[in-house]
């Protein structure tokens, strides 16, 4: 049975990009260092329409 990628949440801050299906299934992709990131960030800007890509909030701290 085929499985087709209708949304990417991607994750700047924790280097992750959930990719989720439209059978419901989830799978998170967690790389290793800002070069992996940004060599699937590539892939997703190539193949994913820009509809079905979101961005994750960014983490912030209010320290003060």
């Amino acid at each position: 049975m085929d499985e087709f990628i209708f949304e990417v949440v991607i994750d700047i801050c924790a280097k992750t990009f959930k990719l989720k299906s439209d059978n419901g299934n989830q799978k998170i992709i967690a790389c290793e260092d800002t070069e992996q990131f940004m060599r699937v960030l590539d892939v997703c800007d190539r193949m994913v329409d820009p509809e079905n890509i979101t961005y994750a909030d960014l983490a912030v701290t209010t320290d003060k």
